[in-house]
């Protein structure tokens, strides 16, 4: 029987890190074989590419969107509904609206959904402490977690950007231009519930879904700790939604 290789100094050789799966193994993972790419960034974390087609891609529907968007459509019925503006007030504030929009836009695509990552591997971390079937897992490996399961929306992204360049789209944000949504085909006249529909986004379920299962096999939380890490970004999210509807 031949001898196992050794090192210089006598010992067993390192075995090799395991290989992080790129960016298109990410993508074409998380819509074929979630469970298995998330086993394979516990052992690799990655989430650099990842982060970056997130990046790239807020900012192609933002430039798509925020030159075509009718922005006196998208704030007047707002603004109208504040009795303390006056008309005058109103138009000025749309002119600066308009000058401004395109330009802050393109700012919280470029650093937005970075500073939001951070943020929900930040609370991942914190909560695979206590929570976590084996040992507490990485940061790395939360940030992974946190931002892969995103890479589900990027059809969601091309959408909206093909149908902005196909049509005219008025006042409509990005998500209400796309039919995914519950609130795409259902209209009632409470803002607030309307904003709810809006929330019911077939891709922001999707990737609620995904984030559950990287916590559960890339993270290796228990089910209560993937359950929390899950519902308490989705509660805040659409919570905040619905209250800024106005």
């Amino acid at each position: 029987m031949s001898e196992q290789p050794t090192s210089l100094y006598g010992g067993q050789p390192e075995r090799p890190k395991p290989k992080a799966p790129g960016l298109l193994d990410q993508f074409v993972g998380v819509f074929t074989s979630p469970v298995d790419l998330f086993q394979r960034l516990n052992k690799a974390p990655s989430w650099g590419w990842a982060l970056g087609a997130i990046i790239v891609g807020s900012l192609i529907i933002t430039v798509i969107w925020g030159l075509k968007v009718d922005v006196d459509e998208m704030l007047r019925p707002i603004l109208e509904r504040n009795p303390q503006l006056q008309s005058s007030q109103i138009d000025m504030a749309i002119e600066m609206q308009k000058k401004f929009i395109l330009p802050f836009s393109i700012l919280a695509a470029l650093f937005g959904p970075a500073c939001v990552m951070a943020l929900v591997g930040l609370f991942y971390w914190l909560i695979g402490k206590g929570l976590s079937e084996a040992e507490a897992p990485s940061y790395p490996q939360a940030l992974s977690a946190a931002i892969v399961p995103s890479l589900v929306k990027l059809p969601f992204i091309l959408l909206v950007a093909i149908i902005c360049l196909m049509r005219p789209i008025g006042g409509l944000t990005p998500d209400k231009i796309a039919p995914t949504s519950l609130g795409f085909f259902l209209h009632v006249d409470s803002l607030k519930l309307q904003a709810l529909y809006y929330s019911l986004d077939l891709f922001f379920l999707a990737e609620a879904v995904l984030a559950y299962l990287a916590l559960r096999y890339l993270m290796r939380l228990k089910p209560l700790g993937a359950l929390i890490c899950v519902l308490v970004p989705l509660v805040l999210s659409i919570g905040l939604r619905v209250l800024g509807a106005k």
